[in-house]
């Protein structure tokens, strides 16, 4: 089973999947970050417990990183596993995304606003 939740931190968005993204949940998981993005300038994606990521993935994850960029945002990968970051650096990806070990070195580097907030972990 698949699952994405979702928070607003500071100024960007953190969104957490877990399972596998594929051709039957992206076009969802897409429709349901583009409205949560409303509020938010970048996006963060926490990928750390995700196994594969199909095209109709990564299609979905350059749809979110257009609708950042039109904000002046970025998106951010977070805690790929190896045949996912192996994958993304093969393609090209990594041009569009900023790749980070851990989710406070994401927020670091994408998130304008986040004072007030703690240790995202």
């Amino acid at each position: 089973m698949s699952t994405l939740t979702y928070e607003l931190y500071g100024d960007a968005l953190l969104a957490t999947f877990s399972g596998a993204i594929t051709r039957h949940n992206a076009p969802g998981y897409q429709e349901e970050l583009a409205a949560a993005l409303e509020p938010a300038q970048s996006l963060v994606l926490d990928m750390s417990e995700v196994e594969d990521v199909s095209g109709t993935g990564f299609r979905m994850m350059l749809h979110l990183y257009h609708l950042v960029c039109i904000r002046g945002g970025e998106l951010a990968l977070v805690g790929m596993n190896g045949d996912l970051r192996d994958t993304v650096e093969a393609t090209g990806f990594g041009e569009f995304f900023v790749v980070c070990k851990t989710l406070d070195e994401a927020i670091e580097r994408v998130c304008r606003d986040s004072q007030g907030h703690a240790s995202v972990r």
